[in-house]
């Protein structure tokens, strides 16, 4: 039991680690369906033989293999490699039977658990490598199968079923108390656990599809927008306060603010945090300027991505790409002003400003700024 309970406390740590295995697979993903809706039109899938379809098709091929990665990769986390086939298996039966990215997560502690226990078990030498390769892989597979066909995916269905319409019910002023709340907590650990969970409800709902479009319904694709927005915005404030003001920042802010930069055309949100930790108003100027651009893109319902990724990447799988920059822009200019109108000069900078003084010594002026 002590050693569940440690598994369990490390939680974070596997899902990170799950997590990293998965972007690549959703950003690519997320990018081909956006092509194909670029080069497709609002139904390639009903054009086969043409670019849009292609693309189209090969992303929802990344998409549908969210549940299983990050399944078999929290498992890898907790059991090594007799959790990946398992992982992989149950994480797939979770995306057929509409469990999906939730699914996924709950599948990989389960056959990580189980193998990881099932490992300590002391059996004759000679039969390890069959206890391995055959016996823990089939057991767990067979019994996480069907737990999650039977129990698990009825209760996550009806859960993000309820998710979607409560969501998709929210008037005006709800989505932008919403956004203040996505803005808020997206950005208060600069891209770590904290902004990672967040968009679990996002990836919950990405299994519900539109009838009508074979896409993640409407919703599903505006939450994911707003979570994408809490990724790109701190780094940039960070990035563009150093260049309005930079005589506010010392000689190694000013280079981790050209950093920043880059990493927040990504949507690498760690890229804030050299800056973000080295002065409060920095820090609240990233919150402040994430929380307009979160407000700003909850209050308009027609935008929405199919990229599970922010920044640039995220342009390919927008409904509307001018409207969502002109709202990260807001977002980022009110931060930047925050910081510039707020932050008092770095200590290094006030030193060299004050040692512009002169004295005389023997009737010569002696400069002291060197």
């Amino acid at each position: 039991m002590s050693e569940v309970l440690s598994i369990l406390k490390d939680a974070k740590k596997h899902i990170l680690a799950g997590v990293s295995y998965l972007i690549p697979v959703v950003v690519v993903g997320g990018i081909c369906c956006g092509l194909g809706v670029a080069f497709g039109g609002t139904a390639p899938w009903e054009a086969p033989g043409t670019p849009g379809y292609f693309f189209f098709i090969l992303g929802k091929y990344g998409l549908n293999l969210m549940p299983a990665v990050i399944s078999a990769f929290i498992a890898y986390s907790i059991a090594d490699k007799v959790g990946i086939g398992p992982g992989l298996i149950i994480g797939q039966v979770a995306q057929d039977s509409g469990a999906g990215f939730i699914g996924g997560v709950l599948a990989g502690f389960f056959v990580g658990i189980v193998a990881y226990l099932m490992k300590k078990v002391r059996i004759p030498k000679n039969f390890n490598a069959l206890w391995s390769i055959i016996v823990i892989p089939l057991c767990v597979t067979v019994v996480g199968a069907w737990l999650m066909q039977n129990l698990v995916a009825g209760v996550i269905v009806a859960f993000t079923d309820w998710l979607t319409v409560f969501f998709a019910s929210l008037p005006t002023s709800a989505m932008a108390l919403l956004g203040v709340v996505v803005g808020f907590f997206g950005s208060l650990d600069l891209g770590l656990f904290g902004n990672k969970a967040l968009g679990a409800v996002p990836d919950a709902m990405w299994s519900t599809l539109d009838p009508n479009t074979g896409l993640p319904t409407m919703i599903a694709q505006h939450l994911r927008l707003i979570v994408a927005t809490t990724c790109s915005i701190p780094p940039l404030v960070c990035a563009f306060s150093t260049f309005v003001r930079p005589k506010l920042f010392n000689a190694e802010e000013r280079e981790a603010g050209k950093a920043a930069l880059f990493l927040g055309i990504f949507a690498i949100t760690e890229g804030a945090i050299p800056l973000a930790l080295a002065d409060k108003i920095v820090y609240a100027g990233c919150i402040f300027g994430t929380i307009v651009g979160c407000v700003l893109v909850a209050i308009f319902p027609n935008l929405g991505t199919l990229v599970n990724w922010g920044g640039l990447p995220n342009l390919a799988g927008q409904t509307n790409v001018p409207l969502t920059l002109l709202c990260w822009a807001i977002g980022i200019a009110a931060g930047v002003a925050f910081v510039c109108l707020l932050k008092k000069p770095s200590a290094e900078n006030a030193v060299s400003s004050n040692a512009e003084v002169k004295v005389t010594e023997k009737g010569d002026e002696v400069d002291l700024n060197f």
